[in-house]
């Protein structure tokens, strides 16, 4: 199958056109950035060529870049999705996969674990693309006949994340001798990305079509992610007062129905890949 891959030169991206490839399929990188196969933005007209199937992972992901730079936000990621839904189309493609968020229930959500059928909340701009994205490609499916899976992630780390999350960051500062945690109640469902990776292609191959839940089932807290990666580094950890926390857990059954997905990384084995990693590299002063 060829497969076009959005967003390809990003963290998730590396790692879905490598699993895509180990699955025998042929991948068609599409990015900004000059390494990719197709040097192109999303937000314009794309140029046209034979696909199988595409999984859109291109977009503006952290949300408070979201909330400063609306008009950017909305044109990336609802208009940009509504380009690479018509390039699909236009393409040939019978698959679309989307990338979505679990932020779409809102933090913290209503209950937990939280399945799919849980409201959606537009809680911020992030949050209020992503489900415009959904609907996008509900709309191309009901209209056009277009096949589509969303994946809504929970909160994916590994080895090669950038700055700006909370494991990198967490180890930048552990580097320094010493980090200062706030919110450390607060727990995540974090899901490794090559878990999330596998999870992509399944979901290029599935007939199914609505939206499927990337998640653990596994709430961690802060504090024990930032303990592991202080106590790695041999850092002082001190845990600072914080009256609100938050709180996400997937209940991810369907992936396991539709796509006989399970998660297979822990927390724990998972944060040691990430320090293996991160070992060489110089401390930023």
């Amino acid at each position: 199958m060829k497969v076009l891959c959005t967003g390809s030169e990003g963290f998730l991206g590396k790692h879905v056109c490598a699993q895509l490839k180990d699955c025998g399929h042929e991948v068609v990188g599409l990015d900004l950035a000059p390494t990719a196969n197709i040097v192109a933005d999303i937000t314009k007209v794309l140029p046209i060529m034979r696909m199988d199937a595409v999984v859109h992972l291109a977009a503006m992901a952290a949300p408070l870049t979201c909330d400063k730079y609306p008009d950017l936000a909305f044109n990336v990621n609802v208009n940009g999705t509504h380009q690479v839904l018509r390039w699909a189309l236009e393409s040939g493609a019978t698959k679309f996969v989307f990338s979505s968020s679990a932020h779409v229930y809102g933090v913290s959500p209503k209950y937990l674990p939280t399945d799919e059928s849980h409201p959606l909340w537009l809680q911020n701009v992030y949050t209020t693309t992503k489900i415009l994205g959904e609907q996008l490609c509900r709309l191309f499916y009901e209209n056009h006949g277009l096949s589509y899976t969303t994946l809504r992630l929970y909160n994916v780390y590994g080895p090669g994340q950038g700055s700006g999350y909370f494991i990198p960051d967490m180890v930048e500062k552990a580097q320094h001798g010493h980090v200062n945690l706030y919110g450390g109640t607060t727990t995540k469902d974090w899901v490794h990305c090559s878990d999330v990776a596998r999870a992509f292609a399944l979901a290029v191959e599935t007939d199914y079509v609505g939206e499927i839940n990337i998640g653990t089932g596994v709430e961690t807290p802060l504090s024990h992610v930032a303990k592991i990666i202080a106590a790695d580094h041999e850092a002082t950890l001190t845990l600072m007062p914080n009256g609100t926390h938050t709180k996400m857990q997937a209940d991810w059954k369907r992936a396991y129905r539709v796509l006989e997905w399970s998660p297979t990384v822990t927390v724990e084995e998972g944060l040691r890949g990430v320090l293996s990693h991160t070992k060489a590299r110089p401390v930023l002063s």
